[in-house]
């Protein structure tokens, strides 16, 4: 159900409903095709990583895009028909070749993101719209897209038995004036008995230039909070903000909460070309 804020400040809160865990397949997040040579350029470890995936209006959202990619909705999985993904990432190390860290301090970033196909190539990949970062380091990024921002992160597990732990999760993004530009809060029970690893591959470019590339290859253990594809809904609570007046046309209340999936342990190795 959504609320009535304006038509940059969405909020969805989401009832509690008990249904099974299907099994997920964190590859369908991104999608493959042909790569050029590589080159190895670190290693990023996460300690939480969430992705929300959302269907809003391809029409505006191809306006964001670099030519000639398009607009390509998940076909599978649980986010299946997303076309626009908010990925909050709680990153841990970040090394770089030589395994020296590429920064000091604390590393958590917010990414705004879409999956592409290039009609002239038929590759598909994720392309880096926007973002924000706190850490230096970390500015514009690799993508050449990421705002300064002040980020709060807060994240708690309960354990309740065995095999069940109830995880709170809180993120504030703000600009240096204190303007609230992005927030999300999330309560849910996780059947830890439920959790698969996997490892799958993700290319991404950038928004800004397609040239600017990755190869991420990944292993993961990922939660399925939310799935309305799969019918499932583990949320006992969940909030979600967005107030960026580039992306009001985006979320504006005719945008559809897909889901979220969360990854309590997520590594990738980055190749670049």
């Amino acid at each position: 159900m959504m609320s009535s804020q304006s038509a940059s400040q969405r909020l969805f809160v989401i009832p509690v409903a008990w249904v099974a865990v299907a099994l997920f397949t964190l590859a369908t997040l991104f999608s493959h095709g042909p790569a050029d040579a590589q080159t190895f350029a670190g290693v990023l470890g996460e300690r939480n990583r969430i992705t929300i995936g959302f269907r809003v209006d391809s029409v505006v959202l191809q306006a964001l895009f670099p030519s000639p990619w398009r607009v390509n909705p998940l076909a599978s999985g649980p986010l299946k028909e997303a076309n626009f993904f908010v990925v909050l990432i709680d990153a841990v190390r970040d090394v770089d070749a030589d395994g020296k860290p590429k920064y000091t301090g604390g590393n958590p970033f917010v990414v705004l993101a879409a999956p592409a196909k290039n009609p002239e190539t038929d590759q598909m990949a994720s392309v880096v719209l926007s973002g924000f970062a706190s850490n230096p380091g970390n500015l514009p990024g690799y993508y050449q897209v990421y705002q300064p921002a002040r980020l709060y992160v807060e994240h708690s597990a309960k354990s309740k038995d065995i095999d069940s732990e109830e995880v709170t999760d809180i993120w504030e993004v703000r600009d240096a004036e204190g303007t609230k530009k992005m927030e999300f809060r999330s309560r849910s029970e996780r059947k830890l008995g439920s959790r698969t690893t996997v490892k799958g591959e993700a290319q991404v470019i950038s928004a800004k230039n397609p040239a600017l590339w990755r190869l991420y290859k990944f292993e993961a253990v990922t939660d399925i909070v939310r799935s309305v594809p799969n019918g499932i809904d583990l949320a006992q609570d969940f909030q979600f903000r967005l107030s960026v007046p580039e992306y009001a046309r985006l979320f504006d209340g005719t945008e559809k909460l897909v889901g979220v999936t969360v990854s309590p342990w997520y590594v990738r190795q980055i190749f670049v070309r």
